[in-house]
């Protein structure tokens, strides 16, 4: 289980996005989906659902107490767990709905009571508005995770705790929130290093960048 103090990585990026005066969800449209995407993969590792080998899933184990979506994603994985070649975290990470992931936590999250949700319209067509119910959400975890990047150094996770916040800083690095969130050059590169070095965060990098040349080419 994660600490009281911590919400699942998904949800935690989701917060990341929120303006830190006035609350509001500032989503990126193509990284962000891709990250939560990979989010949920981070997640299951980081509880034990997942074993990788470099980029490689090679083990499962079932979690009881997750929520619906990781658990049929878990399912899935499991699936392609039987055709050994296929069994790669960039794979695992198309089989993730990212739009239906999005939606899922920000619902999750409004459930909560972590966000509230608003119907504005726009030339005639509605549209949803999502406000953190604290604006400071989003403040409060980056400052953790640039603390604990700071403590750790190049030394590595001593605790649970200390890699989930690493696992988040390769996720922010892929997504491209690391200058939105980071005024210090030494936090951006780490999480810039992260991205690069983690195999969860490299693949979504990967697939965001694969998106946004789709996108404008």
């Amino acid at each position: 289980m994660t600490s009281p103090d911590t919400r699942p990585l998904p949800e935690e990026l989701l917060l990341l996005c929120a303006e830190p005066v006035r609350g509001r969800l500032r989503v990126p449209a193509i990284p962000l989906p891709t990250a939560i995407a990979g989010a949920v993969l981070a997640e299951l590792r980081l509880r034990g659902a997942i074993t990788l080998d470099g980029r490689r899933i090679t083990a499962f184990q079932p979690l009881g107490d997750h929520d619906e979506l990781a658990a049929g994603v878990l399912a899935e994985l499991e699936r392609l767990g039987k055709k050994r070649h296929r069994a790669t975290v960039d794979h695992a990470l198309g089989k993730v709905p990212h739009h239906r992931a999005h939606r899922h936590y920000l619902d999750r999250l409004t459930e909560q009571g972590a966000l509230t949700v608003r119907t504005h319209r726009f030339l005639g067509l509605p549209y949803r508005r999502w406000t953190a119910v604290r604006p400071d959400a989003g403040a409060l975890i980056a400052g953790r995770v640039a603390a604990t990047l700071a403590r750790t150094g190049t030394d590595g996770p001593a605790t649970p705790a200390e890699e989930r916040d690493r696992q988040l800083a390769g996720l922010i690095g892929a997504a491209r929130l690391e200058n939105r969130l980071y005024r210090g050059a030494p936090t951006r590169h780490a999480v810039r290093r992260l991205a690069r070095s983690l195999p969860i965060a490299h693949a979504v990098k990967r697939a965001v960048a694969a998106r946004g040349s789709a996108a404008s080419g």
